[in-house]
């Protein structure tokens, strides 16, 4: 038997179990699979395809003794190969308890030939294609530390484009020891992606998980920020912030015109800059920096004092302040938040562009920044302003 079917109900099964190739592949459930599966049961042994992507072991082992050949051979509606279709299959993804069978599946099929560096390109972007390996498959959509390990330890190649970015998500931290400890080890260019992503989740264990392992919180990698200063555009806890620190991330280090102590300054966070200076870090003292750093420490006269100096200083702060103002809403920095209500022409200056990072839709006021932040100091404080001007 070739392991290779076209029967229309065995395809339309294949798709509602494997994660979406279009979009996100954490989007939608396996309702449709279980209904199919519900109506008739010989589904998950149909092709070698469904048993793979069912975690149905013993179905897999029977084609391969059938057809050894089936281990390599790409088949189904996707045309992926068996081990590509156990390592993105939302069975695996959406019953992580069952992650034995998906490891009992992918060991069968290794052992008979498959390659671990299998997988497919992703189309759906025009021409900037993107390999989808079964490693992130099984580390960054499933998160599932058991066939991450297996297939490094038969030598997938944790370093792509997907693998670094992805399993930094979701807290997924004993996927991460596993990739830390990759016969095939981690570059430095993934080890800063790994970080910085660890930042866009706020993930305190996971940061000081890679920073244990040596990663450097200076390396930006392929990224336009270094982790430090990611955490600043994040908003990450004070916390993440003194731990880069701890390992020697450089807060006055400037990288495409930004430094970390400029972001902190800009995103009102009077905690870091406090931080900073106690380390003995020098906080920017000259032209539009320097202003933000006096917004945030809350010192109105120095402020004034350097807007009124400089025109043309007092013209760029006042065009950039509707995003500090909100930024500030958002991170709840009261002091930077009472100076800058004083400077702002009225309390409901918008923010043109918004912050896709933290849901917040353009054109938002301060106050419907803290609202959606749930900083209810901010937003008291907002609305007491706001009442006094009325």
């Amino acid at each position: 038997m070739s392991g290779i079917i076209s029967d229309a109900s065995h395809d339309e099964f294949l798709v509602a179990s494997a994660v979406p190739v279009a979009g996100s592949h954490r989007a939608g459930t396996l309702d449709d699979a279980r209904g199919m599966l519900q109506a008739d049961v010989t589904l998950v042994d149909r092709s070698i395809y469904a048993a793979a992507v069912c975690g149905n072991a013993v179905g897999v082992q029977r084609w391969l003794a059938r057809n050894p050949a089936l281990a390599t051979t790409p088949g189904g509606p996707n045309d992926w190969d068996a081990l590509t279709w156990c390592c993105f299959s939302r069975w695996l993804r959406d019953e992580p308890v069952r992650s034995a069978d998906f490891v009992t599946v992918a060991r069968a099929l290794i052992n008979a030939g498959a390659s671990v560096n299998t997988g497919f390109t992703d189309e759906q972007h025009g021409p900037n294609t993107q390999f989808e390996s079964a490693l992130y498959g099984a580390a960054g959509v499933a998160f599932c530390a058991p066939l991450t390990a297996l297939l490094l330890h038969h030598g997938a190649d944790p370093n792509d484009e997907e693998v670094p970015y992805h399993a930094a998500e979701h807290y997924a931290h004993d996927v991460v020891t596993e990739l830390l400890r990759a016969p095939v080890p981690l570059t430095r260019d993934s080890l800063a992606t790994l970080l910085l992503r660890k930042c866009d989740w706020h993930d305190l264990q996971g940061v000081e998980q890679l920073l244990r392992h040596g990663a450097d919180p200076n390396h930006p990698g392929r990224w336009p920020f270094t982790p430090l200063m990611q955490a600043l555009r994040r908003d990450n806890d004070l916390a993440i912030i003194e731990a880069l620190l701890d390992a020697g991330a450089d807060a006055a280090r400037t990288l495409n015109g930004a430094s970390a102590t400029s972001l902190a300054a800009w995103h009102g966070r009077t905690d870091a800059l406090q931080v900073f200076a106690e380390r003995g870090v020098e906080l920017p003292h000259e032209g539009l920096d320097a202003v933000a750093v006096d917004v945030t420490l809350g010192d109105t006269m120095g402020v004034r004092a350097r807007l009124f100096a400089d025109q043309d200083l007092r013209d760029t702060f006042m065009w950039r302040l509707p995003e500090f103002l909100c930024r500030c809403a958002g991170n709840g920095s009261l002091a930077p938040l009472s100076v800058l209500l004083q400077l702002a022409p009225s309390p409901e200056v918008r923010w043109t562009e918004g912050d896709g990072y933290w849901h917040i839709p353009p054109n938002s006021t301060a106050l419907d920044v803290a609202v959606l932040r749930r900083q209810t100091a901010a937003e008291r404080l907002i609305r007491e302003f706001a009442a006094g001007v009325d």
